[in-house]
């Protein structure tokens, strides 16, 4: 069992990182067409329902791409203070 973990930590990191570039590499949330209609036609208690809305995800999007960076880190950490060195076999 020992043998299997620091591989599959290894892996497992590379993944997320990839995982972390590709949400990143996504465009975040845009104001919707709602938002602007409710700007034109003054709707405030509207639009700052949907701004509050938009800036929740904003925040969501924020917080998976930093979890993924994050547990990736400690994937890779976990990965490499998981293997022992080789011991030398006896003859």
């Amino acid at each position: 069992m020992n043998r299997v973990v620091p591989p599959l930590c290894l892996l497992l990191g590379l993944m997320l990182l990839i995982a972390g570039f590709a949400v990143l590499a996504t465009e975040g949330p845009q104001p919707s067409v709602e938002l602007h209609r409710a700007t034109a036609e003054a709707d405030d208690d509207y639009r700052e329902v949907l701004e509050e809305q938009l800036r929740h995800d904003r925040f969501k999007r924020t917080v998976t791409i930093a979890t993924l960076f994050g547990m990736s880190v400690v994937m890779a950490a976990t990965g490499f203070v998981a293997m022992k060195p080789r011991h030398p076999q006896p003859r």
